[in-house]
């Protein structure tokens, strides 16, 4: 009998799955706190887990620990390097919110060129001739820059091309060949585009490499009136050079649903009327939260029956090298 915990709530999609094995225990909590966490680590053989922190003093105490599975994609929350040590694979539901995380980066860079949230303010307040001081940012003809080229910067790309944008992708491991196909001119160093793109947008990982990836002189070395969105992570922009650049109007403005504290509390972003924000549910979507339960299961299924796909373990390298 194999015992897994679900450390928060996941769609039946995936539930069913768990539940329709024989040799399957689950296990639920009805809190995350770090002491509960640490109280249900004995004996635990797979964790099915979303925005708990799994550290690893936490994960020291699963003794019979085989995979942490988790509902989405990034891992700055799950002591990953613990977990290879130990030999451990840190499943990823792979690619199945990508389409949701890139619609929504399309609805931000929208929502911020056109000042959707200023301009429904003018109709709620009934100050209807202030509309004549708003000027839009079209989409099509402006530069997109997309810094990451994965999973669900592959899936902006066609969206910004059907706009009539021009392309850009830029990633350390650049696919040239895919990005040539795809009508995108691709770059490795992201850096020498920033002064004259319209638009930037962050998909890339949260890791030592990337924490301030955009940062003060990142932020100067943009176009002045161009919109920065971060769907990625919070720790990928340095929020208060953001601010900065916000209330400076160097920047038109952000789209922004992930931050460095999630929730967020009283944020300096919130008093930035050209900020529009969301609370890190750019994968929300009915199809997406179905696809991730489903693969969150399938994926610990898959690893007890010594089958988990390549594509899906985070940490392959670091499986592959010993760590």
């Amino acid at each position: 009998m194999k015992r897994v915990l679900v450390t928060e709530p996941i769609h039946e999609a995936g539930l069913g799955l768990l539940q329709a094995r024989a040799d399957i225990d689950l296990v639920h909590l009805d809190d995350v706190s770090p002491d509960t966490l640490s109280d249900a680590m004995s004996g635990v053989h797979g964790i099915a887990v979303r925005a708990a922190y799994l550290t690893e003093d936490i994960l020291s105490k699963a003794n019979a620990l085989q995979v942490v599975s988790r509902h989405g994609v990034g891992c700055d929350r799950v002591a990953v390097d613990h977990l290879s040590a130990r030999n451990i694979p840190v499943a990823i539901a792979s690619g199945a919110n990508a389409r949701s995380v890139a619609e929504h980066t399309l609805m931000l860079m929208l929502a911020v060129a056109r000042q959707l949230s200023e301009l429904d303010a003018v109709v709620r307040d009934g100050d209807w001739q202030k509309r004549d001081g708003f000027r839009a940012n079209d989409l099509y003809g402006a530069k997109a820059l997309i810094v990451g080229f994965g999973r669900i910067g592959r899936r902006v790309a066609p969206l910004c091309k059907a706009f009539g944008m021009d392309v850009v992708v830029a990633d350390i491991a650049l696919d040239a060949g895919l990005a040539d196909e795809m009508g995108c001119r691709g770059v490795e160093d992201f850096h020498s585009e920033l002064a004259d793109a319209d638009f930037v947008t962050m998909h890339v990982p949260l890791d030592a490499s990337t924490r301030h990836l955009i940062g003060a002189d990142e932020l100067a070395a943009m176009k002045p009136g161009s919109i920065l969105i971060n769907c990625a992570r919070g720790g990928v922009v340095d929020e208060a050079a953001l601010v900065s650049a916000l209330n400076s109007g160097a920047l038109k403005g952000a789209g922004i649903d992930v931050f460095g504290e999630e929730p967020p509390g009283d944020h300096p972003l919130f008093a930035c009327p050209n900020a529009v924000l969301t609370p890190h549910n750019a994968a929300a979507s009915h199809l997406s939260i179905q696809e991730m339960a489903r693969m969150t299961a399938q994926n610990i299924l898959d690893c007890f029956d010594g089958r988990l796909r390549e594509d899906c373990i985070f940490n392959l390298d670091a499986l592959k090298n010993g760590s």
